[in-house]
């Protein structure tokens, strides 16, 4: 049939098609939440109009050196898992995720953690990224309180405000949150008669501040949380990383798993692309998040693959290489960072993790920012990591070293000095 029922070409409703949704205001059928994020400009982003006069150092994005990923093991694993699975390897996965996967990682936790635990404590998920989408999904109504350190991870921010949640922030230093201000907040939201849903920390080597929460302020917040009936969840992406003593016991081993959900990735330590994470926690809790899985599953071939990776204990060895590699990394950006811009920047060493959270003494971080664009280097500015996207110094960047070659760290800190005097000169332009 070559004409609709009102007599035109199907060319002349194609054409009416095209006008109608080209002139269509889209705001109009775009989610309360979706008009929330659109107006907030693109966290990764580069500053507008900026043209490098050199090709970029890349200093803004927090994942693995390339050349640490095992992509040989990987290969060994996948080829098992083909070899093993056939086809349950390529079909979707339902529930909680593939079996295999998820006793490794309880094989693991109960080693590290000292708390016996079984694969019914974890859900797989599409990274931490996924696993904290979940939990939003399962937990928030539009409206509810969302406790969160300041600063936080960016990214973990957008999911907190595509479900609406009333994000309140509390400052925090090296010894992390300040649990003392965070007493405070929960007294003045429960007068006010607001939902609070639970308690977000990164607690080990803290995105963007490098920071992890002291033994002492895990214990009191433990008791605050409990206290007050809360629910914390503990991203922990970054807590193998560390470069010379391990951390304090994680919160969810010192709760006994209980009050604590933890999300976990292999994307900081193996890599990003193979978007595999999981959400820990007591059975009962970890079911509820279930419910709100509405995906086919994750790639099955991968699950599996990383199930064989880990068999002989390779993540362990990993774990111990990349390690080394990124605390000279860090050394070598700290060290040239105080050569070149000493007198511009202040910053306190982290003990793991991937980033420097730097303060510009006196500089304005998003002029430095755009002139360190300009100059051929690329970070991120501070103020993508406050709930209210407001820094309030408005002097910090963070720097993120492990994706960057070894050898272009100095150049680039030499460059950071360069914009820094630049900014200081008046010669932003």
């Amino acid at each position: 049939m070559n004409g609709s029922d009102d007599g035109r070409s199907m060319e002349e409703l194609k054409h009416e098609l095209q006008v109608q949704w080209q002139q269509r205001d889209l705001s109009m059928i775009a989610s309360d939440a979706c008009l929330q994020l659109a107006d907030i400009r693109g966290d990764w982003d580069p500053p507008s109009g900026v043209v490098p006069i050199r090709e970029p150092i890349r200093l803004a994005i927090g994942i693995p050196d390339g050349g640490t990923i095992p992509m040989q093991a990987l290969l060994q694993g996948t080829e098992k898992a083909i070899d093993r699975s056939g086809e349950e390897a390529f079909v979707y996965g339902f529930g909680m995720g593939y079996r295999g996967l998820r006793a490794r990682l309880a094989e693991r936790y109960s080693r590290d953690r000292e708390m016996a635990v079984d694969e019914h404590w974890f859900q797989l998920t599409n990274g931490s990224a996924g696993a904290i989408d979940l939990i939003c999904r399962a937990l928030i109504n539009p409206g509810d309180v969302i406790i969160a350190e300041s600063p936080t991870y960016m990214g973990t921010l957008r999911n907190f405000r595509g479900v609406l949640a009333d994000v309140r922030s509390v400052p925090m230093d090296q010894k992390g949150m300040d649990v003392e201000a965070l007493g405070a907040l929960i007294d003045e939201l429960r007068a006010a008669n607001r939902t609070i849903k639970f308690i977000y920390t990164i607690s080990t080597f803290q995105n963007p501040t490098g920071a992890t929460l002291s033994e002492t302020r895990r214990r009191d917040l433990l008791a605050l949380a409990a206290r007050h009936n809360i629910l914390i969840l503990d991203d922990d992406a970054y807590g193998e990383l560390y470069f010379g003593a391990t951390p304090p016991q994680t919160l969810s081993a010192m709760a006994g798993g209980s009050g604590v959900v933890t999300v976990g990735t292999f994307s900081k330590i193996l890599a990003t692309g193979l978007r595999v994470g999981w959400i820990f926690g007591d059975p009962a809790i970890v079911q509820l998040f279930g419910t709100m899985r509405f995906a086919m599953g994750l790639n099955q071939l991968m699950v599996r693959a990383l199930s064989n990776y880990m068999a002989d204990g390779a993540l362990d060895q990993h774990a111990v290489t990349v390690r080394g590699i990124y605390r000279t990394k860090m050394n070598t950006l700290a060290d040239a960072l105080e050569h070149h811009a000493g007198e511009f920047v202040d910053f306190v060493r982290p003990r793991g993790g991937f980033y420097l959270w730097v303060k510009l003494n006196g500089l304005s971080a998003e002029e430095v920012w755009q002139v360190a664009c300009e100059e051929g280097v690329a970070f991120t500015p501070g103020l993508n990591f406050f709930p209210a996207r407001q820094d309030p110094t408005g002097e910090h960047i963070r720097l993120a070293f492990p994706w960057t070659p070894l050898d272009q760290l100095e150049e680039g800190a030499r460059r950071i000095g360069i914009a820094c005097r630049r900014v200081g000169a008046g010669n932003a332009s």
